[in-house]
């Protein structure tokens, strides 16, 4: 199983990390119900080893996520 540790950051919330699965991740982004998140998940469930994505940098709309993969023979601790 892949996993990936990120951040979400959004101005006025606090910031969100965790280490998760692509799938869990999308979760939570729904969850939140961000502006333009539909076009951060893509139909192929298929991500970048890491990277950035920042939705409208400088509106009121503005979150970001930065993930980076965790080798799969990677141990997760909680």
């Amino acid at each position: 199983m892949t996993f990936y540790a990120g951040t979400m950051s959004k101005p006025g919330r606090e910031d969100i990390k965790e280490v998760t699965t692509l799938p869990e991740l999308q979760d939570v982004l729904r969850i939140l119900d961000l502006p333009g998140i539909a076009v951060f998940m893509n139909a192929d469930q298929t991500i970048a080893d890491h990277g950035t994505y920042t939705n409208d940098e400088g509106s009121m709309d503005e979150w970001k996520l930065t993930w980076t993969k965790i080798d799969s023979d990677t141990e997760v601790l909680d």
